[in-house]
């Protein structure tokens, strides 16, 4: 019989480094890499844009338009960091190809204001001139992709992301035929994995774009409440979503346990 002192001692140790010293100076690696990331001008933004207007959470979305602090301290960073580092290789990829092919085929990378008049403006990744399309990189797992290849399609957040942008070029005086979420396979070597999902274009996806202008109004009430104290952020309603909540910056499972700040999302995630 071992005792469970001596169970635990057997335990294998973190691989983080060879040595004492590796391992000290993997935690400096990975300091280094998180500061920057949660010190970004992306996480420090203020104003939401079209990749969270679309979010089925209202505490959520209060919570940020509220600039109630943050209390997430279990979401790692590294799946945004190759995501942000992966935009940037695709947008040199297909302005590069323009100039190969001496066609302005792709625009990468550009500034549209969805909302006119509101602080929702954001950077669309991909407008394809030839197709009319407006394309968004998502940088993804194979858990998330394989959600979006089933009969349910992509989160509500991330359809009502691409209908912001292609509205966004509508404004500009660009014709939006459809939309299409281009994944990427973080976790592979190859791009074997790579998936297409599209929709075209309907008025109902009008009606769902005003559906989420109403929405936004709404919140930015409440957000204010919020931030003048009148009302608590975890009285604001929520919608736990497994996936949804690791991100969110409020989510702070002990919270259910606790009576500490945060909120306790779903808590059951692992």
């Amino acid at each position: 019989m071992t005792t469970p002192a001596e169970f635990m001692a057997s335990a294998a140790a973190p691989m983080s480094g060879n040595s004492p010293w590796a391992t000290r100076y993997a935690s400096d690696m990975r300091r280094v890499a998180v500061e920057h990331s949660v010190n970004s001008p992306r996480s420090l933004q203020r104003p939401l844009g079209p990749s969270e207007l679309g979010t089925e959470c209202d505490r959520q979305v209060v919570g940020k338009m509220a600039g109630v602090r943050r209390e997430n301290e279990v979401v790692d960073p590294w799946p945004s960091i190759v995501g942000v580092a992966v935009h940037r290789w695709l947008a040199d990829a297909f302005t590069t190809d323009n100039l190969r092919t001496g066609v302005l085929r792709w625009v990468a990378e550009q500034r549209v204001s969805p909302y006119p008049g509101y602080e929702y403006d954001g950077t669309a990744d991909l407008y394809d001139a030839q197709e009319f399309a407006v394309v968004d990189h998502k940088c993804l797992s194979d858990d998330s992709l394989d959600k979006i290849r089933s009969a349910t399609g992509p989160p509500r957040r991330y359809f009502v992301q691409l209908l912001l942008y292609g509205l966004g070029y509508r404004h500009l005086g660009l014709p939006v035929r459809r939309v299409a979420l281009v994944i990427w396979p973080r976790t592979k070597s190859t791009l074997d994995r790579l998936y297409v999902w599209d929709h075209e274009w309907t008025d109902a996806d009008d009606a769902l774009l005003q559906l989420v202008f109403e929405q936004t109004r709404q919140r930015a009430l409440v957000a204010q409440l919020v931030a003048t104290g009148a009302v608590d952020l975890m009285h604001v309603t929520a919608h736990p979503d497994d996936d949804e909540c690791y991100f969110c910056p409020f989510y702070r499972p002990q919270s259910a346990t606790d009576s500490g700040p945060g909120c306790p999302g779903t808590v059951q995630h692992r």
